[in-house]
């Protein structure tokens, strides 16, 4: 019972599946997760080199979290563009986008506390080999922070769209379901010459068989001939309601 009310069909999810929001969702996700990889690379760059500041657990999480996203997309384009009716796919892409919703929660906490100050390096060295020559007439500091705050835009950009999509997911998969409740069952559908006849309303099937009429006894007719047009015509007569023959006698 619940594999078939549970489980949708595939050409209702097809018929509610908006695809051209679904291919925009994927557009945005590569720009976003190609824009986040950049910005924590030269976050990486910039606070080993310049700053002396290794993160190590804010910048490992920044390319996993790339690379999560990464899947995401990829996986929405493959729906978007090769399987629509695939409810198993669309489930795939689901579970990815959730993961991609909290991968993308786990770096807006890690960017959010170095900008308050909240995030205590491993280790931060004097050392004039982390000094570059950008140190005399940049604030080095400072563009870091911009970096950062950069990268935590673009992951509550990916976090709102993977949640924008798992919220379309879970609104096609009801719509599809009930219309597969509310459509009545093919299984139940007989052939023949006694297959039932079928009455469905919203949600409501009905069956009812017409039962085979009993053949009626022969019946005689005396008719008198009042036409020479009778000696040409056949003298029997099949009752077209009862199906039952009809003998015509003539009499003179």
């Amino acid at each position: 019972m619940c594999a078939n009310s549970c489980w949708p069909n595939g050409q209702s999810w097809k018929h509610y599946w908006p695809g051209s929001i679904v291919s925009l969702i994927a557009v945005l996700q590569l720009f976003i997760s190609f824009a986040v990889v950049g910005l924590h690379a030269a976050i990486v760059t910039i606070g080993l080199v310049s700053l002396c500041a290794v993160f190590m657990s804010w910048y490992v999480i920044g390319f996993i979290c790339w690379g999560v996203f990464m899947t995401c997309w990829i996986s929405i384009f493959c729906v978007s563009c090769c399987n629509r009716s695939s409810v198993a796919c669309a489930t795939y892409v689901m579970i990815t986008n959730v993961l991609a919703f909290i991968f993308a929660a786990v770096l807006i906490s890690f960017d959010n506390k170095f900008i308050n100050g909240q995030l205590p390096p491993d280790s931060i060295t004097s050392s004039l080999d982390c000094i570059t020559s950008y140190q005399n007439t940049v604030d080095m500091v400072s563009i870091f922070v911009r970096i950062t705050k950069g990268q935590l835009a673009g992951s509550i950009i990916m976090l709102v769209s993977s949640l924008l999509f798992i919220a379309i997911y879970i609104y096609v998969y009801i719509r599809a379901v009930l219309d597969d409740e509310h459509r009545p069952n093919d299984d139940l559908r007989w052939t023949g010459p006694h297959a039932p006849n079928q009455t469905s309303g919203y949600g409501i099937s009905t069956q009812h068989t017409v039962p085979a009429l009993p053949l009626q006894p022969a019946q005689t007719v005396y008719l008198k001939p009042n036409n020479d047009s009778y000696d040409n015509q056949s003298r029997g007569i099949t009752s077209p309601s009862y199906g039952a023959a009809v003998k015509v006698i003539e009499q003179f």
